[in-house]
């Protein structure tokens, strides 16, 4: 569909549809996770109108994607912008949503380390490894420093490779319900 006029621009000469219109494009061609990380994008460019995007969902209700827009708009409404670092950490936020599992806290710092993901109520911290970012012995070693001041501080600490986050989502999320089920901690 050729976007309406009120959604069309032009930006150093090139003609373009407005950040609200593109974001209705991708909502009906990409993953919901891959969504939100464009909106965190726009988000975090100063480009996110949200009165831009009511006006584009009501120019066009039933398009394709105008859903999965409105799915992830009110799940930010509701939760705030979560700004994921990776795709990655963005399918396993997803994944916890898509199967009703307990919403974390993501990219939050605790002890004055940032964590992936964590489970307060569970005392659960869960850590996304890309190979990118935890290859070679310096990581690994870190990484493990990282677990150690965190079983001390009373979290559980489980890691899950990002090719298992990717390939194999429904196997990680019956993972992560017992992790989440097994013991349930108040951690400061």
């Amino acid at each position: 569909m050729i976007a309406p006029e009120a959604f069309r621009t032009v930006e150093h000469g090139i003609p373009v549809t407005t950040v609200a219109w593109t974001l209705l494009d991708l909502a009906a061609v990409v993953r919901p996770h891959l969504l939100r990380r464009a909106v965190e994008a726009a988000d975090r460019l100063e480009l996110l109108d949200a009165g831009a995007i009511d006006r584009a969902l009501a120019a066009s209700p039933r398009r394709a994607g105008a859903t999965a827009l409105r799915t992830v708009l009110d799940d930010m409404a509701v939760h705030g912008i979560t700004f994921t670092r990776s795709d990655v950490e963005a399918k396993l936020l997803q994944l916890c949503l898509d199967h009703d599992l307990p919403r974390p806290q993501v990219n939050h710092h605790s002890g004055g380390v940032e964590v992936d993901f964590r489970w307060p109520e569970h005392g659960l911290v869960v850590e996304v490894d890309g190979w990118a970012f935890h290859r070679g012995r310096a990581a690994f070693a870190a990484d493990r420093a990282r677990d150690r001041r965190a079983l001390a501080a009373g979290w559980r600490v489980a890691r899950f490779p990002a090719g298992e986050v990717l390939r194999t989502p429904r196997v990680v999320a019956r993972e992560l319900g017992r992790l989440l089920d097994q013991r349930r901690l108040r951690v400061g």
